[in-house]
């Protein structure tokens, strides 16, 4: 009895290991002060920010090749109560992965060559980087419940293809992208409004990089220039385009301190109607 007991306790701790090593926590943690200024913010005024995000990631392996996995977000920010993002579930299995619930569409997921949102340590609060993108494309919420969004990716090589399902507003999206030597060029459409399409690529040289990206609708056309270069232990990235009728523009330095952490100061604008202006300087950490 003994030693059915010994043998049923070591079995409960080696299952209890094996699902503890399933589960993964990664993260941002950030502080800093933002000020803003222009007709949708009012005059020049600052707000002090802090906030943590935690990101719940769990994956097992099952048979047949088969990969499972979900991931919720737990974002924390200054002043308020924690608060959970709506869950993603996929499945995995030769490069195809099917994602279901809080999960970026099609675009998202494969139709950028570049990274945007890139001013200040918060990622910008104009955004002007991103040509609009953000009010056509469905992504992902981290203090939210979410998209009920079903995307499918495929990767095979150096491509990625995606087409996705927001069942609530009954938007498609398909989207490509590839990369060769050091560019990268991707497109996507979505069936929103009138149906709108982005094209975009990027050069990563190294040290330095050079992007573009096109959002448009056939009447309105969105676009962004950008380019980072490597200076004195940090990266200086700068971009300007034009955003429904508006120029905009934004300049911003990240140091590396080292061990995640980089401390950032931006400054961006959107000249549209009496114009906006935002800015900010902090430091955020991931692990």
């Amino acid at each position: 009895m003994k030693n059915l007991l010994l043998a049923t306790t070591a079995l409960i701790a080696s299952a209890t290991i094996a699902n503890a090593q399933a589960l993964t926590i990664s993260g941002e943690g950030r502080m800093g002060v933002i000020a803003v200024h222009g007709p949708f913010f009012g005059v020049w005024s600052w707000a002090q920010d802090n906030q943590l995000s935690l990101d719940f990631n769990v994956a097992i392996e099952a048979d047949h090749g088969l990969s499972f996995g979900a991931l919720t977000t737990a974002e924390i920010a200054n002043g308020s109560v924690g608060i959970f993002s709506g869950s993603a579930v996929w499945v995995e299995a030769n490069g195809l992965t099917l994602t279901f619930g809080n999960t970026p569409g099609a675009v998202y997921t494969a139709g950028f060559a570049l990274d945007t949102c890139l001013v200040g340590y918060e990622g910008g609060t104009i955004c002007g980087d991103d040509a609009g993108a953000d009010l056509a494309f469905v992504d992902s919420d981290t203090a939210g419940v979410g998209p009920a969004n079903v995307t499918a990716a495929y990767a095979f090589g150096a491509t990625t293809v995606a087409v996705s399902h927001e069942r609530a507003t009954g938007e498609t999206e398909v989207a490509a992208m590839t990369s060769f030597d050091a560019f990268t060029v991707a497109a996507g459409y979505t069936t929103f409004a009138s149906g709108i399409w982005t094209v975009s690529g990027h050069y990563d040289g190294g040290s330095w990089g050079v992007g573009a990206l096109v959002v448009s609708d056939g009447t309105i056309n969105n676009y962004a220039v950008s380019g980072n270069i490597a200076l004195y232990g940090g990266m200086l990235y700068g971009y300007v385009g034009r955003e429904f009728g508006g120029q905009t523009y934004g300049l911003s330095y990240g140091y590396d301190l080292g061990g995640g952490a980089t401390l950032t100061a931006g400054v961006e604008h959107w000249d549209i109607g009496a114009g906006a202006t935002s800015a900010s300087v902090g430091v955020a950490f991931t692990f």
